[in-house]
């Protein structure tokens, strides 16, 4: 019976080391329909540790007497060891309580947000009290510790403590205090899985804003589930890479005075590019995509057209960041022109400039938005962006009362008015850009860096509900507590993962 719990747990670590191999070279795929790999893994994670516990379960309540020993001298008593003690000294409590808290958190969360609720799977993406970056935190973190410590430390201590248990027993107790040690204290290395590849199912389109800190805001596209959304979320590598080596270098080029005007649309295109690769885009979510940007009012509802985040006050929505989403949107809608009906190909047009981008448009648009002589044809864009949200125009997107920058990189010249500004920075966008979005975002990053977030422009012209992010983000933050644990799990029974690899033999 012995050798079959032994084949137990070198199965189920075998099944870790193979699970972490695969997430480090395949990577994640994040979605809110259906399970995520964050949440497979995790289901994964614990099917195997239950098996495991079932197991030892079985493995002590098949014996007369475990071991031989029904009481144990203990000080000048004895003392009785139940089966139940010997079974959680042999059982994975570590993973066990974890997978028990995480199900619990999770179906409550999923639930949550089948009646229209925000999820509470972790209580913040911040650092938790052990300062892990666990993404748990408060009295959720020093409940799980405290649970923890006692069906591990305390029943594990017991064991050590009383004098005549086998000396196997006395290893897996000692063994396994050493792993909680380090599942507390953060002696578990940082897990490596923010460097592997994430991709996006096309209900999470995440569009990742540039940002040097270790977390921020996402947009989120608008999919069937509702419309556009701000999120917050801790910093992965990996989503960041684009947003990093491309538009960051943009901004440190262009703060610096070291910039050309074919810069941004370059460094744009490579973005997006990057970000196709990301995507696995349903025909169906294209063509709502598409009904988006393009308001086709008869193929979407209100709900995918409504804006889910907040607003700051006295701010517009002709900012850096919303322009750099409806590029992403608008391409990811170019290139997926294969899957869309004539009626919406011949609408590409409308905000891409044919000439420089050979779209098919045949008996379509013969306009694009935007591209009328200066002020005119800014302000076409501007009331084409409220035109995509249903929303009115409000005044100081279309008319400026404030003086102009002393002196204008991007225009080489210091403008007399800000109507004269304006008009020539357009026409400058509208030259180095293809789009109307291309333009717009062009527009909208010279204004921030010549003028900054003034007199309605914000590079954040939405900002999110709450700091706690959605359930992909929550489900992210959860890795580092699983990596520990698991890591922890597996220092609790090195003796036999040594004795299987090196001999080739179960000890």
């Amino acid at each position: 019976m012995a050798s079959h719990l032994n084949t137990c747990k070198l199965v189920a670590c075998a099944a870790w080391l193979l699970m972490h191999r695969i997430l480090v070279n395949q990577g994640f795929v994040l979605r809110r329909r259906g399970l995520s790999t964050d949440a497979a893994a995790a289901l994964a994670i614990g099917l195997t540790t239950t098996a495991w516990t079932v197991s030892a379960l079985h493995h002590v309540y098949s014996l007369e007497a475990p071991d031989g020993l029904e009481y144990m001298p203990w000080g000048e008593g004895n003392v009785h060891i139940s089966r139940l003690l010997l079974a959680a000294v042999e059982a994975p409590l570590l993973t066990q309580g974890i997978f028990i808290l995480w199900f619990a958190k999770w179906l409550s969360a999923s639930f949550r947000i089948r009646i229209g609720k925000a999820p509470q799977f972790s209580q913040s993406i911040h650092f938790g009290p052990f300062g892990r970056e666990d993404g748990i935190q408060g009295p959720l973190s020093w409940v799980l510790a405290a649970v923890i410590s006692i069906i591990v430390g305390v029943v594990s201590g017991l064991v050590v403590t009383l004098d005549g248990p086998p000396p196997a027993i006395v290893t897996r107790a000692v063994l396994n205090i050493a792993g909680l040690v380090l599942f507390l204290f953060g002696g578990a290395p940082k897990h490596p899985y923010n460097d592997a590849p994430h991709k996006y199912s096309d209900d999470v389109l995440r569009i990742i804003l540039p940002t040097s800190h270790h977390e921020g805001t996402v947009y989120q596209l608008p999919s069937a589930k509702g419309g556009l959304d701000a999120i917050w979320s801790p910093k992965i590598a990996n989503e960041h890479l684009e947003a990093d080596n491309e538009i960051m270098v943009l901004f440190q080029h262009m703060r610096s005075g070291r910039w050309m005007p074919s810069e941004p649309l370059e460094r744009l295109r490579k973005t997006m590019a990057k970000f196709m690769q990301r995507v696995a885009l349903s025909p169906e979510q294209a063509r709502l995509l598409a009904a988006w940007i393009y308001v086709d009012k008869s193929r979407l509802d209100d709900k995918a057209r409504s804006i889910q985040c907040q607003r700051p006050p006295g701010v517009h929505l002709i900012g850096r960041d919303l322009m750099y989403a409806l590029c992403h949107a608008e391409y990811l809608v170019f290139m997926s022109q294969g899957v869309l009906d004539k009626e919406t190909r011949s609408k590409l047009g409308q905000l891409r400039l044919v000439s420089r981008t050979g779209a098919n448009v045949e008996g379509g648009q013969d306009h694009t938005v935007g591209y009328l002589p200066g002020l005119e044809g800014y302000r076409e864009a501007v009331k084409y962006i409220y035109s995509i949200f249903d929303m009115p125009v409000e005044e100081e997107a279309l008319n400026f009362s404030h003086p102009p920058p002393s002196f204008s990189i991007a225009l080489g010249k210091s403008p007399e008015s800000i109507d004269e500004y304006v008009s020539e920075l357009w026409e400058l966008s509208k030259q180095h850009c293809e789009s109307t979005f291309s333009a717009l975002y062009f527009f909208t990053t010279v204004w921030y860096m010549e003028l900054g977030n003034v007199y309605g422009f914000h590079i954040f012209p939405l900002r999110c509900h709450t700091t706690d992010g959605d359930l992909v983000t929550q489900e992210m933050t959860w890795r580092q507590i699983w990596y520990s644990a698991c890591f922890s799990q597996l220092v609790a029974v090195s003796p036999i993962l040594f004795g299987a690899f090196a001999a080739g033999i179960f000890p």
